[in-house]
């Protein structure tokens, strides 16, 4: 009997040992199996995904070529050669890469000049002639400089000519008419670019002050500071993350102009993705806007505009959301070189865009910054952020339409 058993048990252990290596041979060959179905399933789809994957996916260092695995070095180079190469999980790659995002930052008027009959110690253009072109925005810098673009109005005059004469205002009429003239040295207009500045309005009731020579010697100006300028049939054009932004620059003191604007916001839509008005117009002085500036700017969002800023008045008014997009009526001034003691409150509006992967707008968001014209006892030319919670919540409740006024 031991016998027998001994005669067996190596005829056991030689058919255990066959069934063991036949088993951990299969299952290498299931899984691979597997896989290359799973790699097929995917070559079928690559066209597809590289449509939703993008760039972002094409040039991710984590990408692979459908197939690289298979060590095929020649099909790999023919799948990046011809642009369909896709990305291990390339869905997770499209839905979580950075929202790109656009942030313009607005001010009201940047008067950097004084008065053709205004004569004291330390105006403007004095301190202008004294100071280095940062001094002005030194404060207020750091928001325009971390921005995408800086938009604002530009209410003076550049020129250096001596040959200039004063525009008519009514002056010849009557010697008592209250007029204002201003007037700057060209040099001056690198107040806006060194404080960040990107682009101005010219559109408004000052670029004529000297004549068609000073409105054409200002916007020399300006392109030598390397400052952008639009005005009535110039729009400006900014791009970031091949979203193309319009800015239309107009002047608006009655709602007669709107079929001008509004040709203009056709014009716009055709080359742009998003078109803001920056306009001048209203009733100088007035906390709140006129009915008719409202119903305007209510009839040019309905035409097409997606965001709305004014000024003129030289004081705040109001943010205001009209289906879903935002109206300013008046942002103020900013630099005041007017007088030395202006309304001393003022904002920076600071607007966000965020798009989709496809270059669509997800989100819109709004910043206020409560700012102070100048600091000090009289006007020394520099905005500044206000940083006293109580007076700063009075502006942010007053441009929230909770106050009748910011101060």
């Amino acid at each position: 009997m031991k016998k027998n058993i001994i005669v067996i048990l190596p005829i056991i252990l030689s058919v255990i040992t066959v069934a063991i290596f036949f088993n951990l041979s299969v299952k290498p060959m299931d899984t691979a199996t597997n896989v290359l179905g799973q790699k097929e399933t995917m070559s079928q789809n690559k066209n597809s995904k590289k449509n939703t994957i993008g760039n972002a996916a094409q040039n991710n260092s984590n990408s692979k070529s459908i197939g690289s695995n298979t060590g095929n070095s020649s099909d790999e180079s023919k799948s990046s050669s011809s642009g369909q190469t896709t990305t291990k999980d390339s869905s997770t790659v499209a839905t979580t890469a950075p929202a790109n995002t656009i942030k313009l930052s607005f001010v009201g008027d940047c008067l950097c000049a004084t008065d053709e009959n205004t004569s004291y110690e330390n105006c403007f253009n004095d301190v202008a002639k004294a100071k280095n072109p940062s001094y002005f925005l030194e404060k207020v810098n750091s928001y325009f400089l971390n921005d995408d673009f800086t938009i604002a109005d530009c209410e003076n005059v550049y020129s250096d000519s001596k040959k200039l004469k004063v525009s008519d205002k009514g002056q010849y009429a009557d010697p008592n008419v209250r007029a204002f003239w201003f007037k700057s040295p060209a040099k001056n207009a690198k107040i806006l670019s060194a404080g960040g500045i990107d682009m101005v309005s010219i559109s408004n009731n000052h670029i004529n002050d000297y004549g068609l020579e000073g409105h054409e010697d200002t916007r020399k100006a300006l392109d030598a500071a390397n400052v952008k300028w639009g005005e009535e049939g110039k729009i400006v054009y900014f791009e970031k993350h091949n979203f193309k932004i319009a800015v239309i620059c107009v002047s608006m003191y009655g709602d007669y102009v709107l079929p001008t604007i509004q040709s203009a916001l056709k014009k716009a839509e055709k080359k742009s993705d998003y078109q803001i008005i920056y306009f001048h117009g209203g009733t100088e002085g007035l906390h709140e806007p006129e009915s008719w500036k409202v119903n305007a700017c209510h009839t040019l969002i309905d035409s097409g505009a997606d965001l709305i800023i004014g000024d003129h008045p030289h004081v705040l008014q109001p943010l205001e959301k009209y289906k879903n997009k935002t109206i300013i009526y008046s942002m103020g001034n900013f630099i005041f070189g007017g007088n030395r003691h202006p309304e001393n409150r003022t904002i920076i509006y600071q607007h966000t865009i965020t798009l989709t992967s496809n270059n669509k707008v997800s989100k819109e968001t709004g910043d206020i910054i409560p700012c102070y014209v100048y600091t000090g006892d009289t006007n020394n030319w520099q905005p500044a952020p206000i940083k006293d919670k109580a007076t700063k919540k009075k502006v942010l409740n007053f441009m929230n339409g909770k106050r009748k006024s910011p101060l």
